[in-house]
């Protein structure tokens, strides 16, 4: 009960909400309309007005009635235009700014050089240009996030398939299956392993019932679309006949041609024209076949395997490549192949290689170093103990001869201290020795030497 009184309230507010761009007359008996005024003369307005959301009605009103109108000033809607800018939608190229920027932003600058809302405007063009600048240094724009070159890098594999994912979703908005159907194509066949191909399939799953719908429409109206095609040339000049029968021809033959490239390339979903039925009754055979597989398909297995390669293209990316060793196994017992697999494989085994020989060179670098470290410690060692050896034999030589020194000091202290010094000492006992031998001669000389030296003095 609660919810039919609410939405009874809701619906009304609804419809009479105020609308951003319209004009504004209010009239003395206390009604509001809201829409566009068309043209003004002194004693009238005519406006068209919402009635409804969806419905509108024209009403001339004398002014005679009208208490008061607010007429919205052309600058402001074109304003609320460009407001609708932001956010930019994904994966737009430097080119795809470049438009928009000398579109509706550059117009209003130009129409309205004095506007209230020109800062606006003008900030609104700034970060589109900051969009434009990421986008020239290698950036992408992915579900609303901006992702650099440098992290894109780290894993191109998934960087790609995610690109296609976008493309999906766009195509899906605009209820263009067979493009969507493109995209997933390209995903399904290069990319199978990739973390966004598990997550687009319930989309996918979702859209081909919705496709299968239109094509049988397609396949209904074909007899009828021919009849009619028919029909017209029965009305046509020959020569116009000719050309319009030459153009269709050349366009069902550019068509074929476009079919027998998606055969050529293995491609799941052909190209559908409405004008060559078999290829209409192809895909809603494919779309059968195709539905089959999906269901089938272990989507548990296919996220784990997805996320395994994932992380090892990204352990690999940081040079952890223990890790993406194991995290590629992971995903290789899984049942992940094809080529960029094996590039990860390849690279990822090179990379080892080439670890393990830099570990070697380091290994007998280290060794190398360690070694000449130690010879250099044990030369040290020699040098500082020969040092040390010398330093003790001149220590000892120093303290032998200060004892020496000391020894002497001692003995002259001694000396004078007695009274006599040493030499004095010495030059006594020279002369006691002198005179001890002068006695000797004279008294032990032999008799006849002597007589004979007698002999002498009496002559």
């Amino acid at each position: 009960m609660h919810s039919k009184i609410l939405k009874f309230f809701i619906i009304p507010l609804f419809f009479i909400a105020p609308q951003l761009d319209a004009d504004t007359i209010k009239l003395k008996d206390g009604s509001i309309l809201e829409g566009k005024i068309l043209e003004e003369s002194p004693s009238t307005i005519k406006i068209e007005y919402n009635v409804t959301k969806s419905i509108k009605d024209i009403r001339s009103i004398n002014r005679s009635e009208i208490k008061e109108i607010d007429k919205v000033s052309e600058d402001k809607i074109a304003f609320n235009t460009i407001k609708s800018l932001l956010p930019t939608e994904d994966l737009l190229s430097t080119d795809d700014y470049d438009k928009i920027l000398a579109d509706k932003p550059a117009k209003f600058l130009a129409l309205y050089p004095s506007s209230n809302h020109k800062d606006s405007v003008q900030q609104i063009i700034d970060e589109i240009e900051k969009e434009k600048a990421l986008t020239e240094s290698g950036g992408i724009k992915l579900n609303g996030k901006w992702i650099t070159g440098v992290e894109a890098a780290k894993d191109k594999y998934n960087h790609q398939a995610q690109i296609l994912a976008v493309k999906i979703i766009k195509a899906n908005k605009k209820n263009n299956y067979s493009l969507m159907l493109d995209h997933f194509d390209e995903l399904q066949m290069n990319y199978p392993y990739s973390l966004a191909y598990g997550k687009t399939i319930p989309l996918i799953k979702e859209t081909l019932p919705k496709y299968d719908i239109t094509l049988k429409r397609e396949e209904k109206a074909y007899q009828v679309r021919n009849k009619e095609r028919e029909d017209q040339y029965k009305s046509m000049e020959e020569e116009d006949k000719k050309r319009t029968e030459a153009a269709f021809q050349a366009g069902l033959k550019k068509f074929q041609l476009r079919k027998q490239e998606a055969k050529e390339l293995k491609k799941i979903w052909l190209p559908v024209n409405k004008w060559d039925l078999e290829s209409i009754l192809d895909a809603r055979r494919t779309i059968v076949k195709e539905s089959d597989k999906l269901e089938s398909l272990n989507i548990a297995l296919t996220g784990s395997t997805a996320t395994a390669l994932s992380a090892a293209f990204k352990a690999f990316a940081d040079k952890e490549l223990e890790t993406a060793k194991s995290q590629l196994e992971v995903a290789k017992n899984n049942g992940a192949r094809g080529k960029a697999i094996d590039k990860l494989s390849d690279d990822l085994e090179n990379s080892l290689k080439a670890d393990a020989e830099t570990q070697k060179a380091t290994a007998i670098a280290t060794a190398a170093a360690e070694a000449e470290e130690t010879a250099k410690k044990e030369e040290e060692a020699k040098a500082l103990k020969k040092k040390k050896a010398d330093d003790e034999k001149a220590s000892r030589e120093a303290a032998e001869a200060a004892d020496a020194a000391d020894e002497k000091a001692s003995r002259e202290a001694a000396a004078k201290k007695s009274g006599i010094s040493f030499q004095t000492i010495l030059m006594i006992l020279a002369i006691l020795l002198i005179g001890i031998t002068l006695c000797v001669k004279i008294f032990f000389k032999p008799e006849e030497k002597f007589e004979e030296e007698l002999l002498q003095e009496e002559d």
